[in-house]
């Protein structure tokens, strides 16, 4: 392990680990905020009523009406 550390500077190899989770936590971050896409957010209050209303003005109205 000591002969990887002579080829790669260990200041260099830690600040890009930190962008690349710094990245990813972003990433994922960003995804959970588009819920109605992904579906995510079921939980907030506001995000439920909102799901409810767009699957109650989906829902197929019965033959006849």
């Amino acid at each position: 392990m000591w002969r990887y550390w002579r080829i790669v500077d260990p200041r260099k190899a830690i600040i890009l680990t930190g962008l690349l989770i710094a990245f990813v936590s972003t990433s994922i971050h960003l995804i959970q905020i588009s819920g109605d896409r992904y579906n995510i957010n079921s939980w907030h209050p506001d995000t439920a009523k909102a799901a409810a209303a767009k699957a109650s003005q989906n829902a197929p109205t019965p033959p006849g009406k």
